[in-house]
């Protein structure tokens, strides 16, 4: 079966959409307009009860999570080397950073970008900023000197440059310290053949939403 994608334009899910492209493997993306609430449609929540992008379709059922879909990505297309091997310290590392990801840049970004009700005042506005910085921050230090989260180019980076990219967002936009190794990062990675494009139509696609 061919991978099948559901992805809403510059969502996290893109980092799965880029891990596609760079995997090769046969796959489709459907692109799910959450601008409009899609993903609360029932045709989604019977691929993904959460209703929230990734999802992925596959040949043994549906994948959601990015820190599940890019491992496994990875993992369908070994001679990419897009992710370490399984048993090893280096596998270990990337799952570390993929969590951290996820959990705490991913998480600072949400709650900076869309305050939940009651977290929307400028004491709570300015506390999420601040957890955004510390965690791009966190990032920047461990960049110094490097070209990849790993020792190589993985998924981690692919994952990491979608959050680099949030940081254009109106909430964002001019609030976060100076990162000049995420910067340097940032424009090698997009540099890499093909993501240019694919970028370049993420956001003509958000601009028309």
């Amino acid at each position: 079966m061919t991978l099948r994608l559901h992805h809403a334009p510059l969502a996290c899910s893109l980092a799965s959409r880029l891990a596609l492209f760079e995997s090769g493997l046969p796959h489709e993306i459907v692109f799910v307009d959450t601008a409009r609430g899609a993903q609360k449609a029932d045709a989604f929540l019977r691929l993904n009860p959460r209703g929230q992008v990734p999802a992925l379709e596959t040949g043994e059922g549906v994948l959601t999570e990015s820190t599940a879909i890019l491992p496994y990505i990875a993992d369908l297309a070994p001679k990419k080397q897009l992710f370490p091997q399984v048993g090893t310290f280096a596998r270990a590392q990337g799952q570390s950073w993929l969590s951290f990801l996820s959990s705490t840049l991913h998480a600072a970004l949400a709650r900076a970008m869309f305050p939940p009700p009651g977290c929307d005042t400028s004491e709570a506005r300015e506390a999420a900023l601040a957890r955004v910085a510390a965690a791009y921050q966190d990032v920047d230090r461990h960049l110094e000197g490097r070209d990849h989260l790993l020792d190589a180019f993985s998924v981690c980076d692919l994952y990491l440059l979608v959050f680099g990219l949030w940081r254009a967002a109106p909430a964002l936009a001019g609030k976060t310290p100076s990162l000049p190794n995420l910067d340097r990062f940032q424009q090698n990675l997009l540099a890499r053949p093909g993501l240019g494009a694919i970028l370049a139509e993420e956001m003509q696609m958000r601009a028309k939403a």
